[in-house]
């Protein structure tokens, strides 16, 4: 079942100087078995989304619905919920604390209660998928590199094996190499287990390239959802939103005020590369 926000509002600092009301009356459906993009400028709610998702925010006002349960009912569906609704904050590294990165991985499934040889199973299991050896795990997470706390950080909330998966910025300040690494990994993986993921980014590029539905939020609500065709066919309503769309869709957009034509909306550059190959042999894009 989906992730349902009905009539959620949800306000910082209430009846204070600084009070910002980040969500209003807010509805919104996150859905089974795909990879959904949260984008919007700074303030528009993104990350207070994934914090109600999660239950360590509640409403002021709405419901918030986890397989059709409220998880903000009681106490023991609201503890339930933080293992369903694996959260991966921005910078995750910089909250690793265990002594080595096996046991930072392990924590996670300790809390849960899993008998000993559950828990190891998961920590090789999860440290294998997001690439970290076994040399690696007897390190401390502070003697290994922000790449590699990055991927210890991610796999300590893979290893609870989460119904949802919610990442707030998960390639923020890696290199391009160490940004397609994490997101592809993390596409492999929800292909795999079939499981929601929502990825939080302001990267046109990495919406375009790995989700699969897209949501616009602007101030206090939603300003659109629905494909990466349909989210990036308004570029001029986006930048009036303080967003943009990929680079590539931009190159494309001008070649085709020069006239050249393409055969479909073009959002990656492995995109743009198939088609200009067919434009210029006339063939199926695979020769080079």
């Amino acid at each position: 079942m989906p992730i349902i926000f009905e009539n959620v509002s949800y306000t910082y600092g209430a009846n204070t100087p600084f009070e910002h009301k980040a969500l209003d009356k807010l509805n919104l459906i996150i859905n089974d078995n795909e990879i959904t993009g949260l984008i919007g400028q700074t303030g528009s709610g993104k990350s207070t989304i994934a914090q109600l998702c999660n239950g360590l925010y509640k409403p002021d006002e709405g419901t918030v619905y986890v397989d059709g349960v409220d998880i903000n009912a009681d106490k023991k569906k609201k503890k339930e919920n933080f293992f369903k609704v694996g959260l991966v904050f921005q910078y995750p590294e910089y909250q690793l604390f265990e002594d080595t990165v096996e046991h930072d991985i392990a924590y996670g499934p300790k809390n849960m209660g899993l008998p000993e040889d559950e828990i190891k199973r998961r920590v090789t299991d999860a440290a294998a998928f997001v690439g970290l050896d076994a040399h690696s795990l007897v390190k401390s997470p502070f003697d290994i590199s922000g790449g590699q706390r990055r991927r210890a950080a991610i796999a300590g909330i893979i290893a609870m094996e989460p119904k949802y998966l919610i990442l707030d910025e998960p390639a923020a300040g890696l290199d391009p190499m160490g940004r397609d690494d994490i997101l592809s990994k993390l596409k492999e993986y929800q292909r795999k287990t079939g499981i929601s993921v929502v990825i939080i980014s302001h990267s046109m590029e990495d919406m375009a390239k790995y989700c699969d539905r897209i949501i616009v939020l602007r101030q206090n609500g939603i300003y659109k959802c629905g494909s990466k065709a349909e989210i990036f066919s308004d570029p001029t309503a986006l930048r009036e939103m303080g967003l943009s769309v990929p680079q590539i869709t931009k190159m494309v957009y001008c070649a085709e005020q020069l006239g050249v034509s393409f055969e479909r909306p073009i959002y990656t550059v492995d995109a743009a590369f198939e088609d200009v190959m067919k434009m210029l042999d006339g063939g199926d894009g695979n020769d080079t």
